[in-house]
């Protein structure tokens, strides 16, 4: 039986502790320091080697290393490439210290220990608006905990959330493809309606193989439309890091990813928005979060994770939301 993504993460959490308490331990044993001191110093060690993953992940990303000429995703056009702009080193600093809060918060809590903790229930809606469901879909070796600080946000604006747990962890993105199809096909006979989908990163691919595999007409009837969060469209250059069938999926010019481009239908594009950052930490080169016939919003400034808590992201996926609702009244 495979583990579940909170399992990992807390193997992983117990790992950093007894990583602090071994480097605790030896430096009382062997540099005489004092208990409190050593275990603040442990502590201090195990953060600062994330605090480097995360800015290396920053550099990595940005520059595309190890992509290959022939595999760099295509220049989004101009008017989408407009909307890039450099950082001042204190946005960029910014930037960085708010994705080191959220990875800590995200993968150190939220994931690990908070996994049963319930969603928000919605707020009443406006007369006059019925909001479709929300189908939220989690990214790479993750849960659906990752949407406990955007969702109440979505609820307070009067949309049912439920979201779903692609499993196994590094299984193949098909294969969740499926599961996310069929659960799209629940809430739809359920409900009476299409529900909205919000897929932060490897999600989004997966909500797009599932439309695929659904096809154009059935896809308008289970699904009323898509918003993707910092989706690697084009591949990450990060994935070559990565475990599992999904991580080789998500390598830039991977043949999975050409053959789902070509089997899309621009009618299937078109009711799809992506919102995605130009500084994103790990689903780069910068322009992978472009997707030819989709609609996008673009923001700066904002890491991988703090897309799923960063105010100004929150706000985009519900004008993404708002969008799409209304396309269906």
């Amino acid at each position: 039986m495979s583990l579940s993504a909170a399992g990992i993460r807390r193997i992983a959490v117990t790992l950093q502790a007894a990583a602090a308490l071994g480097i605790a331990t030896a430096l009382v044993r062997m540099a005489g320091w004092p208990w409190a001191g050593a275990i603040a110093a442990g502590v201090a060690a195990i953060f600062g080697g994330l605090a480097l993953g995360i800015a290396l992940a920053f550099a990595l990303t940005d520059r595309g290393l190890w992509i290959g000429r022939g595999n760099y995703p295509p220049d989004p056009p101009a008017e989408l490439a407009a909307t890039r702009r450099r950082l001042t080193l204190t946005d960029a600093l910014r930037c960085y210290l708010y994705e080191c809060g959220a990875v800590l918060r995200m993968f150190d809590w939220l994931q690990p220990f908070r996994a049963h903790a319930p969603f928000a229930a919605p707020a009443d809606t406006p007369p006059g608006r019925d909001a479709p469901p929300v189908l939220l879909v989690h990214g790479y070796a993750c849960g659906h905990a990752i949407w406990l600080d955007m969702q109440p946000a979505l609820a307070a604006a009067g949309y049912r959330c439920e979201a779903i747990d692609l499993e196994p962890v590094f299984g193949d993105i098909d294969d969740y493809a499926h599961a996310l199809l069929a659960a799209m096909r629940r809430i739809s006979a359920d409900t009476g309606r299409a529900p909205l989908l919000v897929c932060h990163s490897m999600g989004g691919l997966a909500a797009r193989a599932a439309l695929k595999l659904a096809g154009d007409d059935e896809g308008r009837d289970i699904c009323a439309g898509v918003v993707t969060l910092g989706s690697p469209h084009h591949g990450s250059a990060l994935a070559r890091f990565g475990g599992g069938d999904n991580a080789r999926q998500m390598r830039c010019g991977s043949p999975w990813l050409r053959a789902l481009a070509a089997a899309e239908s621009p009618r299937l594009r078109a009711r799809m928005i992506s919102v995605f950052s130009w500084h994103d930490s790990i689903a780069g080169p910068p322009c992978t979060g472009w997707l030819d016939g989709s609609a996008h919003i673009a923001l700066s400034g904002i890491g991988h994770v703090s897309l799923l808590r960063h105010p100004a992201a929150v706000r985009a996926v519900l004008d993404a939301l708002g969008e799409l609702s209304s396309r269906g009244r």
